[in-house]
């Protein structure tokens, strides 16, 4: 019978996350099944963890030799492992030690029993050694589909396993096998489909085989401890919240309105069909901005102040005698607006300003910058026309952000540590997008988010370069977000992807309460909250964006909880302190900020 888990649906409790010590523990070890890499023939090797105090390193020694994406697998499943038992993975050394007696297949597969023994690590738990697992990890700690079951199956009987977890969905397995037959002196070979009943063939062996949803399931199995799931329900976007994005969305809807009308003074009879087309986006952004939905109203207005731009600047462009002038002209311009928004947000760092506001502005810096570098090698005017918009309204866009977090005041942070962090999230975002790669390879999946992780990647690497340690830890998290749900998609179900929508927001939600609750007022994931509820456009777009709503939000509570270390050290399982009742006040530069930064937002309204 599956283990069932208990749900606390609670109204706002400090949890202990990452500002929690975990002490180290013994080492622990289960074996992992696998199959040879040329033959189904089912293999055992022996997988030995421990955790001891140290700064986020994960180590991995094979022997012999496995595949590169074990590092990939041991690296998603001490990430797993700290997320479901609230431990700071910075603050620990993950060691995985494998020995084969022969060459084996690589990482996936073993991800959940390697999920397993780094939870009894740190918990310091024993582990019933007669239970054996197969089965990919996923982020969210739910179980992906392997192949090489009846062989694994198998080889496990053989060694004395009295238990035997399978991914879900794979009880039953149908597969192609070759049929030899022998008519001398002819040798016929064809395909067949042949459907294995895995639970039965465990059954008839005195071996029980069970599907395992979730890695919670697993470890109650291999230890006979329960993992409760702990979620913070209340309100994402509280009334402090909206009343002080009210006045910077009716700032910018009104801005877009006036920039359509300039606009329309200047545009030729050729692109009038493509101005009147932003009407119809405007009157969305009011529809939003009159629902409540200020950030998704502030989102519209901006990709329409994009357009308006563009279809503007290009109207001037055709009309103008000196063509290639004007565009030098333009570029100076963009040039100008993005020379502003440095100033800015130097002005941000050295004031202190709140670490999310700085990240966001240094972020949308060095896509202006990456943009107008884009425009410089356009093949058409049209396109450098439109990379040139992009980029200055990301410069403005950035000034915004700065001028946010330094009104506020956020809390001193040293650079070092800053650096330090943006360091680890690089290194441990392409680690992870290394080991979706790999997956998406093999599984013939769309690579776009795989593309577009390498795109967050590379301008954190540029960050890391020019000192923007803010924005490389909030691009590499994105990047490790995209990467993340690319891993857990593979092999998902349409039937399933309903669940991992809940399931996400949830976790969001949970997050940003817990994010609060510890000090922080995590804005950007308030922001990334609302995108997934309301402009999202696919339930895989909505999962991103509430995968990084709550990786911003943990990140906002891990910063401020460098200034608050009062919580109880942890003594096992997920610990809880008894709360006082909901937490509605933001932390000092919360929500007063954004009701300041109305008042002060003007935007230079040059090359209009």
């Amino acid at each position: 019978m599956k283990k069932k888990h208990l749900i606390l649906i609670l109204p706002i409790l400090p949890i202990l996350m990452s500002c929690i010590p975990c002490t180290s523990a013994a080492p622990v070890s289960v074996m992992l099944p696998a199959v040879y890499s040329s033959e189904e023939i089912g293999v055992l090797t022996n997988l030995t963890v421990w955790v001891e105090d140290g700064t986020g390193h994960v180590f991995v020694d094979t022997e012999p030799f496995a595949q590169v994406d074990m590092q990939g697998s041991a690296r998603l499943s001490s990430m797993v492992a700290c997320d479901i038992t609230g431990t700071d993975p910075e603050s620990h050394d993950f060691f995985y030690v494998i020995r084969a007696d022969s060459p084996v297949i690589g990482g996936p597969s073993a991800g959940a029993a390697m999920t397993v023994a780094t939870v009894a690590a740190l918990e310091n738990w024993t582990v019933d050694p007669g239970v054996i697992m197969t089965g990919m990890i996923n982020p969210d700690g739910s179980i992906g589909a392997v192949g090489g079951i009846p062989a694994k199956l198998n080889v496990s009987i053989r060694h004395g396993a009295h238990t035997f977890l399978i991914p879900p969905g794979q009880g039953n397995l149908t597969e192609i096998v070759q049929v030899i037959e022998q008519d001398d002196p002819l040798v016929t070979i064809r395909d067949e489909l042949v459907t294995t009943d895995v639970i039965e063939l465990g059954s008839a062996q005195g071996v029980e085989v069970r599907e395992i949803y979730d890695i919670r399931d697993a470890i109650y199995t291999y230890t006979g401890n329960d993992i409760p799931v702990i979620v913070l329900t209340g309100e994402v976007q509280t009334r402090e919240y909206l009343d002080a994005m009210q006045p910077l969305a009716l700032t910018l809807l009104d801005e877009t309105r006036a920039q359509y009308n300039e606009t329309g003074v200047i545009v030729g009879q050729g692109l009038k069909n493509a101005l009147d087309s932003q009407i119809q986006v405007i009157e969305d952004s009011q529809n939003d901005y009159d629902m409540g939905n200020y950030y998704a109203s502030m989102s519209r207005s901006f990709s329409t102040m994009i357009k308006l731009r563009r279809i503007g600047w290009y109207s001037q462009y055709l009309d103008s005698p000196d063509k290639d002038g004007y565009l030098s002209n333009l570029t100076v311009c963009v040039e100008d607006e993005i020379a502003d928004a440095e100033i800015a947000v130097s002005k941000a760092r050295l004031e202190n300003g709140v670490l999310e506001g700085v990240g966001a502005a240094e972020s949308r810096l060095t896509i202006a910058k990456e943009r107008l570098d884009w425009a410089s090698h356009a093949e058409s005017a049209d396109d450098t026309i439109y990379l040139l918009a992009f980029a200055m309204e990301r410069a403005r866009s950035a000034k915004w952000w700065a001028t946010l977090s330094r009104i506020g005041g956020g809390a001193d942070i040293p650079e070092d540590l800053l650096k330090d962090r943006a360091g680890r999230y690089y290194s441990q975002s392409t680690s992870i997008l290394a080991y979706a790669e790999m997956l998406i390879g093999e599984s013939g999946k769309s690579r776009s988010w795989i593309s577009d992780a390498t795109g967050d990647l590379s301008r954190a690497r540029r960050e890391l370069r020019t000192g923007y340690y803010a924005g490389a830890i909030y691009d590499s998290l994105h990047a490790m977000v995209m990467a993340g749900t690319a891993i857990e998609l593979v092999g998902v179900g349409s039937t399933d992807i309903d669940e991992k929508v809940n399931k996400s927001g949830r976790d969001a939600m949970s997050a940003i309460l817990a994010a609060r609750d510890g000090g922080a007022e995590p804005i950007l994931a308030t922001s990334a909250y609302e995108h997934a509820e309301v402009l999202a456009t696919s339930d895989t777009d909505r999962i991103v964006d509430y995968g990084y709503a709550k990786m911003v939000a943990r990140t906002a509570r891990f910063f401020a909880c460098q200034d608050n270390r009062t919580l109880e050290p942890r003594t096992g399982g997920m610990s809880e302190v008894p709360g006082e009742g909901a937490v509605e006040a933001a932390s000092p530069g919360g929500y007063w900020v954004l009701t300041m930064v109305a008042a002060v937002y003007l935007f230079r309204r040059r090359c209009a």
